[in-house]
Protein backbone atom coordinates (compact mmCIF):
# COMPACT_ATOMS: atom_id res chain seq x y z
CA UNK A 1 0.00 0.00 0.00
CA UNK A 2 1.34 3.48 -0.79
CA UNK A 3 2.47 5.29 2.35
CA UNK A 4 0.35 8.34 3.17
CA UNK A 5 2.18 11.28 4.68
CA UNK A 6 0.66 12.01 8.05
CA UNK A 7 -0.87 15.34 8.90
CA UNK A 8 -3.89 17.52 8.31
CA UNK A 9 -5.44 18.38 4.96
CA UNK A 10 -2.89 19.78 2.53
CA UNK A 11 -3.71 21.99 -0.44
CA UNK A 12 -2.20 21.81 -3.91
CA UNK A 13 0.36 24.52 -3.14
CA UNK A 14 1.55 22.48 -0.17
CA UNK A 15 1.69 19.39 -2.36
CA UNK A 16 3.81 21.24 -4.94
CA UNK A 17 6.21 22.31 -2.20
CA UNK A 18 6.57 18.70 -1.05
CA UNK A 19 7.25 17.62 -4.63
CA UNK A 20 9.98 20.24 -4.92
CA UNK A 21 11.62 18.81 -1.78
CA UNK A 22 11.21 15.14 -2.80
CA UNK A 23 14.24 12.95 -3.25
CA UNK A 24 15.32 11.85 -6.72
CA UNK A 25 13.04 9.09 -7.95
CA UNK A 26 10.43 9.68 -5.26
CA UNK A 27 6.89 10.04 -6.59
CA UNK A 28 4.24 11.79 -4.52
CA UNK A 29 0.58 11.39 -5.46
CA UNK A 30 -2.21 13.61 -4.20
CA UNK A 31 -5.89 12.83 -3.69
CA UNK A 32 -8.60 14.29 -1.43
CA UNK A 33 -6.13 16.50 0.42
CA UNK A 34 -3.76 13.63 1.21
CA UNK A 35 -0.28 12.97 -0.15
CA UNK A 36 0.80 9.40 -0.88
CA UNK A 37 4.46 8.50 -1.22
CA UNK A 38 4.74 5.78 -3.83
CA UNK A 39 7.31 3.16 -2.94
CA UNK A 40 10.48 3.56 -5.00
CA UNK A 41 11.78 0.42 -6.67
CA UNK A 42 9.57 -2.51 -7.57
CA UNK A 43 10.12 -5.93 -9.05
CA UNK A 44 11.98 -6.59 -12.27
CA UNK A 45 8.73 -7.93 -13.74
CA UNK A 46 6.96 -4.66 -12.94
CA UNK A 47 9.68 -2.60 -14.63
CA UNK A 48 9.81 -4.93 -17.65
CA UNK A 49 6.04 -4.88 -18.16
CA UNK A 50 5.84 -1.10 -17.76
CA UNK A 51 8.59 -0.56 -20.32
CA UNK A 52 7.07 -3.17 -22.65
CA UNK A 53 3.59 -1.63 -22.58
CA UNK A 54 4.93 1.86 -23.19
CA UNK A 55 7.10 0.71 -26.11
CA UNK A 56 4.34 -1.35 -27.75
CA UNK A 57 1.83 1.49 -27.54
CA UNK A 58 4.29 4.15 -28.67
CA UNK A 59 5.25 2.06 -31.72
CA UNK A 60 1.59 1.71 -32.75
CA UNK A 61 0.40 5.25 -32.28
CA UNK A 62 0.27 7.22 -35.51
CA UNK A 63 3.74 8.84 -35.99
CA UNK A 64 2.28 12.24 -36.85
CA UNK A 65 -0.88 11.82 -34.81
CA UNK A 66 -2.14 13.82 -31.82
CA UNK A 67 -1.41 11.17 -29.17
CA UNK A 68 1.66 10.35 -27.09
CA UNK A 69 2.41 7.71 -24.46
CA UNK A 70 4.07 8.38 -21.10
CA UNK A 71 5.62 6.25 -18.35
CA UNK A 72 5.47 6.61 -14.58
CA UNK A 73 7.85 9.59 -14.47
CA UNK A 74 5.21 11.90 -16.02
CA UNK A 75 2.53 13.29 -13.73
CA UNK A 76 -1.14 13.12 -14.64
CA UNK A 77 -3.51 15.80 -13.35
CA UNK A 78 -6.95 14.30 -12.73
CA UNK A 79 -9.01 17.27 -11.61
CA UNK A 80 -7.59 18.25 -8.22
CA UNK A 81 -5.74 14.93 -7.90
CA UNK A 82 -2.19 14.18 -9.06
CA UNK A 83 -0.97 10.73 -10.09
CA UNK A 84 1.93 8.93 -11.76
CA UNK A 85 0.32 6.08 -13.75
CA UNK A 86 2.63 3.32 -14.92
CA UNK A 87 1.70 4.04 -18.54
CA UNK A 88 -0.84 6.41 -20.05
CA UNK A 89 -1.78 7.94 -23.37
CA UNK A 90 -2.81 11.56 -23.81
CA UNK A 91 -4.05 13.21 -26.98
CA UNK A 92 -4.40 16.77 -28.22
CA UNK A 93 -2.55 20.03 -27.74
CA UNK A 94 -1.73 19.26 -24.10
CA UNK A 95 0.97 16.79 -25.10
CA UNK A 96 3.04 19.28 -27.12
CA UNK A 97 6.57 19.31 -25.60
CA UNK A 98 6.91 22.23 -23.21
CA UNK A 99 9.91 22.71 -20.86
CA UNK A 100 7.71 24.48 -18.31
CA UNK A 101 5.01 21.82 -18.21
CA UNK A 102 5.20 19.63 -15.07
CA UNK A 103 2.31 17.34 -15.90
CA UNK A 104 -0.32 16.32 -18.41
CA UNK A 105 -3.93 17.25 -17.77
CA UNK A 106 -5.72 14.56 -19.76
CA UNK A 107 -5.55 10.85 -20.51
CA UNK A 108 -7.45 8.67 -22.93
CA UNK A 109 -5.82 5.38 -21.81
CA UNK A 110 -4.33 4.49 -18.41
CA UNK A 111 -2.51 1.24 -17.62
CA UNK A 112 -1.40 0.19 -14.13
CA UNK A 113 0.85 -2.82 -13.52
CA UNK A 114 -0.38 -4.32 -10.26
CA UNK A 115 1.89 -4.82 -7.25
CA UNK A 116 0.97 -6.40 -3.90
CA UNK A 117 1.67 -3.10 -2.11
CA UNK A 118 -0.44 -0.91 -4.42
CA UNK A 119 -3.19 -3.16 -5.82
CA UNK A 120 -5.84 -2.11 -3.31
CA UNK A 121 -5.02 1.57 -3.93
CA UNK A 122 -5.04 1.14 -7.74
CA UNK A 123 -8.42 -0.62 -7.69
CA UNK A 124 -10.01 1.71 -5.14
CA UNK A 125 -9.46 5.42 -4.61
CA UNK A 126 -7.16 5.79 -7.60
CA UNK A 127 -9.60 4.18 -10.05
CA UNK A 128 -12.49 6.26 -8.73
CA UNK A 129 -10.44 9.43 -9.21
CA UNK A 130 -9.47 8.39 -12.74
CA UNK A 131 -13.16 8.15 -13.62
CA UNK A 132 -13.38 11.95 -13.27
CA UNK A 133 -11.17 12.37 -16.35
CA UNK A 134 -13.60 13.30 -19.15
CA UNK A 135 -11.33 11.99 -21.92
CA UNK A 136 -10.59 8.60 -20.34
CA UNK A 137 -11.84 5.69 -22.44
CA UNK A 138 -9.80 2.68 -21.23
CA UNK A 139 -8.47 1.80 -17.77
CA UNK A 140 -6.31 -1.32 -17.71
CA UNK A 141 -4.92 -3.40 -14.83
CA UNK A 142 -2.03 -5.72 -15.73
CA UNK A 143 -1.03 -8.55 -13.38
CA UNK A 144 2.69 -9.25 -13.02
CA UNK A 145 2.42 -12.68 -11.36
CA UNK A 146 0.08 -14.32 -13.88
CA UNK A 147 -1.17 -13.78 -17.44
CA UNK A 148 -4.19 -11.73 -16.54
CA UNK A 149 -5.36 -8.34 -17.77
CA UNK A 150 -8.50 -6.52 -16.70
CA UNK A 151 -9.87 -3.63 -18.73
CA UNK A 152 -12.63 -1.13 -18.09
CA UNK A 153 -13.98 0.46 -21.28
CA UNK A 154 -16.16 3.55 -21.09
CA UNK A 155 -19.58 3.04 -22.66
CA UNK A 156 -21.96 5.97 -22.34
CA UNK A 157 -22.17 7.00 -18.67
CA UNK A 158 -20.83 3.65 -17.39
CA UNK A 159 -17.99 1.19 -17.83
CA UNK A 160 -17.78 -2.30 -19.35
CA UNK A 161 -15.50 -4.77 -17.58
CA UNK A 162 -13.38 -7.22 -19.59
CA UNK A 163 -11.16 -10.03 -18.28
CA UNK A 164 -8.40 -11.28 -20.61
CA UNK A 165 -6.67 -14.59 -19.89
CA UNK A 166 -6.97 -16.81 -22.97
CA UNK A 167 -3.74 -17.69 -24.86
CA UNK A 168 -4.93 -15.82 -27.96
CA UNK A 169 -6.53 -12.90 -26.08
CA UNK A 170 -5.85 -9.34 -27.18
CA UNK A 171 -6.35 -6.01 -25.43
CA UNK A 172 -8.18 -3.68 -27.79
CA UNK A 173 -7.75 0.04 -27.12
CA UNK A 174 -10.18 1.27 -29.74
CA UNK A 175 -9.93 4.93 -28.70
CA UNK A 176 -6.33 5.05 -29.97
CA UNK A 177 -6.60 2.22 -32.55
CA UNK A 178 -4.09 0.00 -30.73
CA UNK A 179 -4.35 -3.77 -30.19
CA UNK A 180 -1.98 -5.64 -27.86
CA UNK A 181 -1.80 -9.44 -27.64
CA UNK A 182 -1.15 -10.99 -24.26
CA UNK A 183 1.63 -13.07 -25.82
CA UNK A 184 3.61 -10.00 -26.82
CA UNK A 185 2.93 -8.15 -23.56
CA UNK A 186 4.12 -11.01 -21.36
CA UNK A 187 7.03 -12.01 -23.60
CA UNK A 188 9.31 -9.99 -21.29
CA UNK A 189 8.43 -12.18 -18.28
CA UNK A 190 9.85 -15.65 -19.15
CA UNK A 191 7.71 -17.60 -16.67
CA UNK A 192 4.59 -16.00 -18.17
CA UNK A 193 5.69 -15.97 -21.80
CA UNK A 194 3.39 -18.90 -22.58
CA UNK A 195 0.12 -19.95 -21.01
CA UNK A 196 0.54 -22.45 -18.17
CA UNK A 197 -2.27 -24.53 -16.70
CA UNK A 198 -0.11 -25.53 -13.74
CA UNK A 199 -0.81 -22.29 -11.88
CA UNK A 200 -4.39 -21.88 -10.67
CA UNK A 201 -5.76 -18.40 -11.38
CA UNK A 202 -5.69 -16.07 -8.40
CA UNK A 203 -9.09 -14.56 -7.54
CA UNK A 204 -9.13 -10.85 -8.31
CA UNK A 205 -12.08 -9.71 -6.23
CA UNK A 206 -13.30 -10.87 -2.85
CA UNK A 207 -16.20 -9.85 -0.56
CA UNK A 208 -14.03 -7.49 1.50
CA UNK A 209 -12.78 -5.67 -1.60
CA UNK A 210 -16.34 -5.47 -2.95
CA UNK A 211 -17.52 -3.92 0.32
CA UNK A 212 -14.77 -1.26 0.13
CA UNK A 213 -15.71 -0.29 -3.42
CA UNK A 214 -19.40 -0.13 -2.45
CA UNK A 215 -18.51 2.22 0.40
CA UNK A 216 -16.51 4.45 -1.95
CA UNK A 217 -19.53 4.54 -4.27
CA UNK A 218 -21.80 5.67 -1.42
CA UNK A 219 -23.65 2.41 -0.73
CA UNK A 220 -24.34 1.52 2.91
CA UNK A 221 -22.80 -1.83 3.86
CA UNK A 222 -24.71 -3.19 6.85
CA UNK A 223 -23.81 -6.38 8.70
CA UNK A 224 -26.64 -8.13 6.88
CA UNK A 225 -25.28 -7.07 3.51
CA UNK A 226 -21.76 -8.12 4.55
CA UNK A 227 -23.13 -11.59 5.31
CA UNK A 228 -24.60 -11.80 1.81
CA UNK A 229 -21.37 -10.58 0.23
CA UNK A 230 -19.50 -13.35 2.05
CA UNK A 231 -21.52 -15.90 0.05
CA UNK A 232 -20.37 -14.62 -3.35
CA UNK A 233 -17.82 -16.57 -5.35
CA UNK A 234 -15.06 -14.96 -7.41
CA UNK A 235 -17.11 -14.64 -10.60
CA UNK A 236 -20.06 -13.10 -8.73
CA UNK A 237 -17.73 -10.64 -7.00
CA UNK A 238 -16.27 -9.62 -10.36
CA UNK A 239 -19.76 -9.12 -11.81
CA UNK A 240 -20.78 -7.05 -8.76
CA UNK A 241 -17.71 -4.83 -9.09
CA UNK A 242 -18.56 -4.27 -12.75
CA UNK A 243 -22.01 -3.02 -11.76
CA UNK A 244 -20.61 -0.77 -9.02
CA UNK A 245 -17.98 0.78 -11.26
CA UNK A 246 -20.60 1.45 -13.93
CA UNK A 247 -22.89 3.34 -11.56
CA UNK A 248 -23.06 7.01 -12.48
CA UNK A 249 -24.19 9.62 -9.98
CA UNK A 250 -25.72 8.92 -6.56
CA UNK A 251 -26.90 5.38 -5.74
CA UNK A 252 -30.39 4.40 -6.89
CA UNK A 253 -33.15 3.66 -4.39
CA UNK A 254 -32.40 -0.06 -4.27
CA UNK A 255 -28.83 -0.33 -5.62
CA UNK A 256 -28.05 -3.65 -3.96
CA UNK A 257 -30.61 -5.41 -6.16
CA UNK A 258 -28.53 -4.42 -9.16
CA UNK A 259 -25.27 -5.45 -7.47
CA UNK A 260 -26.15 -8.80 -5.89
CA UNK A 261 -27.09 -11.90 -7.93
CA UNK A 262 -30.77 -12.81 -8.13
CA UNK A 263 -30.31 -15.88 -5.94
CA UNK A 264 -29.84 -13.54 -2.95
CA UNK A 265 -32.64 -11.09 -3.68
CA UNK A 266 -35.20 -12.91 -1.56
CA UNK A 267 -32.98 -12.35 1.50
CA UNK A 268 -31.98 -8.80 0.66
CA UNK A 269 -34.90 -7.01 2.35
CA UNK A 270 -34.16 -8.85 5.59
CA UNK A 271 -30.48 -7.97 5.31
CA UNK A 272 -31.25 -4.30 4.68
CA UNK A 273 -34.05 -3.75 7.16
CA UNK A 274 -33.59 -6.49 9.73
CA UNK A 275 -37.13 -7.81 9.18
CA UNK A 276 -38.02 -11.30 10.35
Amino acid sequence: MPVARRGAFIDLDGYDRLCAQAEDGERLEYIDGQVFRMMVGGSTAHHALTRRLDNLIADRLAPDGPCASFRETMRLEAGAARFYPDVFVSCGGRVVPDPDMKGVASAIVILEVLSPSTERYDRGRKWLAYQSLPDLRHFVLVAQDQRRIEAFHREGTGWRYELLQAPDAALRLDAVAVDLRLDEIYAVVPMLATESHDRPPRPVFGPAHLARIAGLKGLAVSRGVEALLAELDGDECAAAVTVLVGMAGPPAKEPWKAVLPERLHHRLDTALHGAA
